[in-house]
């Protein structure tokens, strides 16, 4: 696998990796040379300063504690990915990968490659849910999936030293997911690397985590390339999207109806736009995958003047493939939800 290396030591916001991932993504191609079954995968490591990051489809205000955040320097910042909400700083490793596989494939490969790393550690690590890796039980990597139309792109945290009351704090996840996983705060379900590693007898250094992770990943086949000062301007040139307070607030939310629960596709919230007994427009919300940006208008566009009623709903999205556009989901579930609540 290539590991992309920038020509600097300067750390940016952490919305400038995203616009990196997806300048690698678009270009990969061209950046990243063929396996010698013709794919192509990438990968860099990097950490920020206190951030908060959330879900490209979350409501900024019920996954985050702004007051807290912004009282304390933790910047905010949304991503083009789904997924639950994040928080990172200098002791979280945030890992990016970039191939041109097929999504559902690309990101179990990747969750897989990572739980092994750990596991050659001698920590008792495994995929756990959706995007988790766990070791010993509990969460030290959670990760999204984000398809462009070249590539996809796959990235997580890994958790070495980070304060937990910090993120406690930071994030407020819903009591739904809580819930969902028999626990009862963000602090039971995690744990950091440099405490398991040292009951393990190891004594190994961020720094070394990194070197680790980039040899096991880079491999003994893998190679090296350097972005050039033409491609970091390019990359400048995507983090603007990211920095636009529109995009990091969201859309207007103002719907007659909203229901909310657990899927296989991850916690969901739809929100309709009901007259007279009718549907009118849909949104979705939450910490689902989506693989294309086109499930609100294709709901709104199939369901529009669906009463709410089973065989209605049912006739509205037959031949529609939800699962084309948000990974893992169900069309009899998202059908369950809407009526019986």
């Amino acid at each position: 696998m290539v590991h992309v290396g920038l020509p600097f030591e300067e750390r940016k916001r952490l919305v400038w990796y995203l616009a990196m991932e997806e300048y690698i993504a678009g270009n990969i191609s061209r950046l990243v040379p063929a396996t010698a079954g013709g794919e192509r995968e990438a990968f860099f490591l990097w950490r920020v300063p206190p951030t908060v990051i959330f879900g490209r489809n979350q409501v900024l205000e019920a996954e985050v504690n702004t007051e807290y955040c912004r009282s304390n320097g933790i910047s905010l910042y949304r991503r083009k990915s789904g997924g639950g909400c994040v928080y990172a700083d200098m002791g979280n490793l945030m890992i990016s990968y970039v191939s041109d596989g097929s999504p559902a494939f690309t990101f179990e490969r990747y969750l897989q490659r990572l739980a092994l790393a750990l596991r050659r550690l001698g920590l008792d690590a495994g995929r756990s849910g959706r995007n988790d890796v766990l070791v010993g039980g509990k969460k030290v990597s959670g990760n999204a999936l984000f398809k462009t139309p070249s590539a996809v792109i796959v990235h997580g945290t890994l958790l070495y030293d980070v304060n937990p009351e910090i993120i406690q704090k930071a994030i407020t996840p819903s009591a739904s997911k809580i819930q969902s996983k028999g626990i009862e705060s963000v602090r039971q379900r995690i744990t950091n690397l440099k405490g398991e590693l040292a009951a393990c007898g190891k004594d190994l250094s961020f720094e070394g985590l990194v070197d680790y992770l980039t040899g096991f990943f880079k491999g003994a086949d893998g190679s090296e390339i350097i972005l050039s000062p033409e491609d970091i301007s390019n990359i400048d040139e995507i983090e603007k999207s990211y920095l636009e307070p529109s995009f990091i607030q969201g859309g207007p939310r103002k719907y007659s109806m909203t229901v909310s629960g657990r899927t296989s596709a991850g916690e969901l919230e739809v929100s309709l736009d009901i007259d007279k007994g009718l549907i009118k427009a849909c949104h979705l919300s939450g910490d689902f995958f989506s693989l294309e940006e086109h499930i609100d208008p294709m709901l709104t566009n199939a369901l529009m003047n669906c009463p709410l009623q089973r065989p209605a709903l049912e006739a509205a999205l037959e031949g529609i493939k939800l699962e084309s556009e948000v990974l893992n989901m169900d069309k009899e579930e998202l059908i369950n939800l809407i009526i019986n609540n």
